[in-house]
């Protein structure tokens, strides 16, 4: 399957982006291994709709033990 022409949409967007971008999105859901985070300028993809996610070490410097003790839903962060 040929992913790049499914969503050509996405793979611009991803193309678009540069090491050390910063991106700015809502706290979607949250998983035990991490978040999803809705971005605000992600592609409207029917399957991934701009959707960042971010495991639980990177959510934060100090240890944490769920994501649940650094974000909620509905938050707003940047990653």
């Amino acid at each position: 399957m040929d992913w790049q022409s499914e969503s050509p949409e996405l793979w611009a967007f991803l193309e678009s982006l540069h090491r050390g971008d910063i991106l700015s999105g809502t706290v979607a859901a949250i998983e035990r291994f991490g978040v999803f985070v809705a971005l605000d300028d992600g592609p409207g993809h029917p399957t991934l709709p701009g959707v960042e996610f971010i495991v639980i070490p990177e959510l934060s410097w100090p240890h944490v033990d769920a994501s649940t003790d650094v974000v909620q839903v509905g938050q707003r962060v940047l990653c």
